[in-house]
């Protein structure tokens, strides 16, 4: 059985619930036409009106993950995403020339099925806003967990309008374009329907459910975008660690570690820190004092059971170890595990984040696989970090950005230009 929370511009409290896909699909293909008439500079301007009321509304800012979104819908952003991902924007709306008598349009793929990780509640609106702005219908899979929040974010475009051209073009087309569910992520019935709809697939989660979905039937012509599990860490630079301006590189990389109690992809897991004259238990003992003062911005998460135990069964390995150190909160609010042995650890998540020293940053590159999506860097030279890049991305590594800054979605993301995966190329050749 499908629970339907949302479809077009119908939220549903108490959710609607369909044996199959059929009326979804009949309903969406009823805005196909509408949505395909707005130009993208009208989907633009109702994106950018959206940023801003979830940028002043308290309510939505205290939803975690938010104000990064807020600042990724604007207009300036949303732009230079577009020019990114097609190198025009103008191929969303209409046959562009290329060369004599040859012109190229950024079509809409069709039926977008997003299948959903849970990880981060605002994922879901990264992935709709896109396949919106290239004007095509969508179908997400919510896990229940995540809905209520997804559903919350969608809400602010029913009273969008905006004036393009001297035309009004209002938000709920875009909603109607929309419909948000949930049904088991092992009915294979659905999951296979699901599937079998899509003219893209968008599989975002653990790697069981991504083997599990991406071998499901579908079309021929569906297009596959798959964000599977993934590992970060950091690095910190000698120039970095010997700045003075190393209190506030410690406090960014503090923000990293609390966002999303490392759930994400993006979130680190371990810090390396190249040999300075900062020693470990020096840097352990300036990340603590970040941790403190940063967490006092961030509310009180709940920590499940499992995770206390995995917390708790670590400390304990590291408090009796001779050649380990620890230095924590009293409670369990974070965790910093210091050892020399070079290596990526096994992720244990809520403020828990492994430090260790290298001789060198290049120790690390023989780490990096393809699994890698992240290196938060921390360093004034960088020169130094260019050629650290060339190395790693080698390897496999998808980003490297600026500690404090890991968890932006930005694009690339997983090594993809999302936007351009989500249109069809169409040539036109008069010659």
């Amino acid at each position: 059985m499908i629970s339907c929370f949302m479809l077009g511009d119908k939220f549903f409290t108490e959710p609607k619930k369909y044996q199959n896909l059929d009326r979804i699909i009949e309903e969406l293909n009823k805005n196909r036409e509408v949505i395909y008439s707005y130009p993208s500079g009208a989907i633009v301007e109702i994106i950018n009106k959206y940023s801003k009321i979830l940028s002043r509304d308290r309510k939505f800012l205290n939803y975690e993950g938010v104000p990064f979104l807020a600042l990724w819908l604007k207009k300036s952003n949303i732009i230079k995403l577009l020019c990114l991902d097609l190198n025009k924007q103008e191929y969303l709306d209409d046959f562009v020339q290329i060369e004599d008598n040859k012109f190229m349009k950024a079509q809409p793929r069709g039926v977008v099925c997003h299948f959903m990780a849970g990880n981060v509640p605002t994922l879901p609106i990264y992935y709709l806003i896109q396949a919106l702005l290239c004007k095509n219908i969508n179908i997400c899979r919510v896990p229940l967990e995540s809905i209520r929040i997804a559903t919350e974010l969608l809400k602010p475009l029913l009273d969008i309008k905006v004036n393009y051209n001297g035309v009004e073009y209002n938000g709920i087309t875009l909603l109607k374009s929309i419909s948000v569910i949930n049904f088991s992520s092992d009915n294979i019935e659905l999951n296979t329907e699901m599937s079998k709809v899509a003219d893209v697939r968008v599989i975002c989660g653990g790697e069981k459910a991504v083997n599990s979905l991406s071998t499901l039937q579908k079309k021929t012509t569906c297009k596959d975008i798959i964000f599977g599990p993934k590992y970060s860490f950091a690095v910190f630079e000698k120039s970095a660690m010997e700045s003075l301006n190393l209190s506030k590189t410690f406090d960014d990389f503090a923000k990293d570690i609390i966002s999303f109690d490392q759930k994400a992809c993006s979130s680190p897991q371990v810090l390396f820190i190249e040999k300075s004259n900062v020693t470990l238990k020096e840097a352990a003992l300036k990340l603590s004092k970040s941790l403190e003062r940063v967490l006092k911005r961030y509310p009180e998460t709940e920590i499940n059971q499992g995770t206390s135990a995995n917390i708790i069964n670590k400390r304990g390995e590291y408090l009796l170890s001779p050649e380990k150190d620890i230095i924590c909160s009293r409670d369990l609010q974070y965790t910093i595990l210091i050892d020399k042995d070079i290596a990526l650890e096994e992720p244990i998540q809520h403020r828990t984040i492994f430090l260790k020293e290298v001789e060198d940053i290049f120790e690390v590159c023989k780490l990096v696989t393809p699994r890698v999506q992240t290196i938060g860097i921390a360093s004034e030279d960088n020169n130094k970090i260019i050629n650290f890049a060339n190395k790693v991305s080698l390897n496999g590594v998808d980003r490297l950005v600026r500690v404090g800054f890991m968890n932006l979605y930005d694009s690339p993301w997983d090594g993809m230009l999302f936007i351009n995966q989500i249109v069809k190329w169409t040539v036109l050749n008069l010659n």
